[in-house]
């Protein structure tokens, strides 16, 4: 499933989305962990951004499990060593995943502050009693994670990258 798209291998062209739209999504995260009150008003819509982020992630993940298991079919065993930049990946996939609990949390805290905890007979739950620690601290995690994840994602970006492209690159660039 995740092998090619229009005739070639389908992670190269996976890859680009959450490249993009990851660290967007993260500047998102921690915009609206500074301003409380956009968050408020954007809704669902961080939560729906991170998830969307996840499922392209987890699509470049398994499309390079598939480049790999291709390449070695193609030229042997091993005969590209990814492993590192596969270790980073399926980091980078934990973090984020872990970014898209967070931003699920705040996001439901955050719905049953707005409609207000209140019970079948209409008086208030004081267990559920709207706090904004639980907000800053979860809104706070989101953002720790937003980073990580951003981070994790550049490193395996480069590793890949590197296994790519070092081979090549003396041949390209003989004075440098």
């Amino acid at each position: 499933m995740f092998d090619q798209l229009f005739d070639l291998p389908a992670h190269p062209l996976l890859i680009h989305a959450p490249i993009v739209l990851l660290p967007i999504a993260a500047i998102l995260t921690i915009v609206l962990t500074l301003k409380p009150a956009w968050r408020r008003r954007a809704g669902w819509f961080p939560f729906s951004g991170v998830f969307v982020v996840t499922v392209l992630l987890f699509g470049a993940k398994e499309s390079g499990e598939s480049f790999t298991d291709a390449f070695d079919s193609a030229f042997g065993e091993g005969a590209i060593d990814i492993d590192r930049h596969e270790e980073l990946g399926n980091m980078t996939f934990v973090l984020t995943l872990v970014w898209l609990a967070a931003m699920f949390a705040l996001t439901m805290w955050e719905a049953v502050q707005r409609r207000g905890a209140t019970d079948a007979s209409g008086t208030t739950d004081t267990a559920l009693t709207p706090s904004p620690y639980v907000s800053y601290g979860l809104s706070a995690l989101a953002s720790l994670f937003a980073v990580l994840a951003t981070i994790w994602l550049i490193r395996t970006g480069h590793e890949g990258a590197e296994v790519v492209w070092s081979p090549v690159v003396p041949q390209l660039f003989p004075e440098g």
